[in-house]
């Protein structure tokens, strides 16, 4: 229609909120945030302790069965040597058929005893190359080692458990992020305050004159009545405060009861250790003995053999006492939260 002028409007707005009050529940909850990063890291390092204990351990599981074969591989050749011996002098009259017949069974068993033990050395070889994940592992060596390991009081170790042992860290964390819990549901109880600030920008026709309209204020709201959800949610974190105390106190005795296991295990190793190998001396003394007295006939074959199956049992009681050491500092040493200390004094 004539006389009639088009017109356009278009307007636009911008707004923000920022919280002055909460009652501590956003300070709260960036914290308790911050505590569960720092959580994680302990559970990492937790984990990656708990890893080398575990390869650590079975390398030393290996080199032992390895160590126990070896020693029944020399058993096996002592006495074949022993029987080719006794089947000479039985071809030439000069031994009864029951002295090579003994000898005959000794070696077999020997033989069927060095078997077992390679074995069970590939099935150890074979756990070491999954926990290191590689397909195999070809073989070991076995190397004599000297430790000069002082086992201290193991009041000294349940300290170092206590300062170290990055679960109950993290336990002490989880209490403290509980604790920020309790503090959260309380903010029900109390008002929350914020600032606003707002524009509204309008303009009109075609010419497109903006014209800006700036605004700010307070709020501020306050849940009396909530039919005691707050009330709840706050007895409810504070049951949770108490289950995770009860949890670092359960942690605590586990830990406790891990170190004492480990040093009076490690104790006894190292008193094995020094009469285990007194005893190889005495075994070695007692077969050299039996051996000659045979020789010159005034021993019995009997004597011979049983020298040499003791000689055998105290080697393996020796290479066990020699590991358990090694072992057992290393479960000392993962019970105190530091398993690569252990590396330190063997």
């Amino acid at each position: 229609m004539e006389g009639v002028e088009e017109s356009e409007s278009l307007s636009t707005g911008l707004s923000a909120s920022l919280p002055l009050y909460s009652g501590k529940r956003l300070e709260s909850a960036i914290k308790s945030a911050e505590l569960g990063i720092d959580i994680s890291k302990l559970e990492f390092s937790k984990a990656q302790d708990d890893l080398i204990y575990q390869v650590v351990t079975a390398y030393v599981n290996a080199l032992e069965n390895l160590a126990t074969s070896q020693v029944d591989l020399e058993t096996e050749k002592n006495l074949m040597e022993h029987e080719k011996m006794i089947a000479a002098q039985f071809d030439a009259g000069a031994k009864a058929k029951i002295d090579l017949l003994r000898a005959q069974v000794e070696t077999s068993n020997a033989l069927q005893e060095a078997a077992r033990s390679h074995a069970t050395y590939e099935v150890a070889l074979t756990n070491l190359a999954a926990l290191m994940s590689v397909d195999s592992i070809t073989n070991l060596t076995v190397e004599d080692f000297e430790t000069h390991l002082k086992l201290d009081d193991v009041e000294k170790y349940l300290s170092e458990a206590e300062e170290n042992r990055f679960d109950l860290k993290a336990d002490a964390l989880r209490i403290e992020q509980g604790e920020l819990s309790v503090v959260s549901a309380k903010s029900g109880w109390l008002p929350e305050v914020s600032a606003n600030v707002g524009t509204d920008l309008s303009g009109m026709s075609r010419t497109w004159k903006f014209t800006p309209d700036a605004s700010a204020g307070l709020s501020a709201s306050w849940n009396i009545f909530d039919s005691g959800v707050t009330r709840a949610e706050v007895e409810s974190a504070k049951v949770e405060v108490e289950r995770l105390k009860l949890a670092l106190n359960s942690d605590l005795d586990g830990v406790q009861e891990d170190v004492v296991t480990a040093h009076k295990n490690l104790r006894i190793a190292l008193l094995r250790m020094t009469t285990t190998q007194k005893t190889v001396e005495l075994a070695e003394e007692e077969r050299f003995i039996a051996t000659e007295r045979y020789n010159v006939g005034e021993g019995i074959l009997l004597d011979v053999l049983d020298a040499e199956v003791a000689l055998s049992t105290a080697k393996k009681n020796n290479v066990s006492a020699r590991y358990d050491v090694m072992r057992y500092s290393f479960d000392l040493a993962h019970a105190i939260g530091d398993t690569l200390k252990a590396l330190r004094s063997i």
